[in-house]
C-alpha cells in the first residue's frame, strides 16, 4: 500500500517535531491529536501550545487531514520561530552590551578635575534605562504569547522614551496591532 502521508508533511515545509496520536473506537471513528513544536525553542511560553484535535471517519482524514492542519501548523511554526529568534536576539544583545561596556571601561582615560563622578552616574543611568526597556519588552512578549494585545500595547515602551529603539518599537507595535485586529475579526466571524 502506498501513501502520501510523509510527502504531505514535507509539503507543509515546517521542519520541527511532530507528535501525532491516533485513537480509534469500535464504531470506526478516529480522534487525531497533532502537536507541532520546535526542537530547541527556549521560550517557556511554547509549552502552553495545545495539540490540534480533530475527529471523524477514516475517509474524512484521508480527504482533508492535511488541508485542516496546514494553517494551524504554519501559524504555530511562525510563532515558535519568532519566539526563538527573540530569545537569541536578547542573548546576543546582552553579550554585545557587556562587550561594549567592557571595551568602554578598558579604553576610558580617567579625566582630571573630578569629572569621573558624572560619567559613572551616566553609565548607571544608562544601565537602568536598558534594564527597564528589556523588562518592558519581556512583559510585552509574554502578553503577546497570551494573545493579550491591548495590554501589551499599553506597556510597550514609546519612541519618545527610547528614540534609539525606534525601529524595533515601531515594528513590535505594528505587529501587535495587526494581531489585535486579527483576533477581533476572528471573534466577530464566529
Amino acid at each position: 500500500m502506498k501513501t502520501n502521508f510523509f510527502n504531505n508533511i514535507a509539503g507543509l515545509d515546517c521542519p520541527g517535531l511532530w507528535s501525532i496520536t491516533i485513537q480509534t473506537d469500535d464504531k470506526g471513528n478516529f480522534t487525531v491529536s497533532t502537536l507541532f513544536k520546535l526542537d530547541a525553542c527556549g521560550d517557556t511560553a511554547a509549552k502552553h501550545i495545545k495539540p490540534f484535535v480533530s475527529s471523524g471517519k477514516a475517509d474524512d482524514f484521508d480527504e482533508g487531514y492535511f488541508d485542516t492542519i496546514a494553517r494551524p501548523v504554519r501559524e504555530t511554526a511562525g510563532l515558535l520561530h519568532n519566539m526563538e529568534d527573540y530569545m537569541k536576539s536578547v542573548s546576543k544583545a546582552k553579550e554585545q552590551s557587556k562587550m561594549v561596556q567592557d571595551s568602554k571601561t578598558k579604553n576610558k582615560i580617567k579625566p582630571e578635575g573630578g569629572k569621573e563622578g558624572f560619567e559613572l552616574a551616566d553609565a548607571v543611568n544608562a544601565d537602568a534605562r536598558r534594564k527597564a526597556y528589556t523588562e518592558a519588552v519581556r512583559k510585552v512578549v509574554e502578553l503577546d504569547a497570551l494573545c493579550k494585545y491591548d495590554e501589551a500595547l499599553a506597556i510597550l515602551p514609546t519612541v519618545a522614551d527610547y528614540p534609539d529603539k525606534e525601529a524595533e518599537i515601531n515594528k513590535r507595535k505594528a505587529e501587535l496591532e495587526r494581531k489585535k485586529e486579527q483576533k477581533a475579526n476572528l471573534l466577530f466571524d464566529i
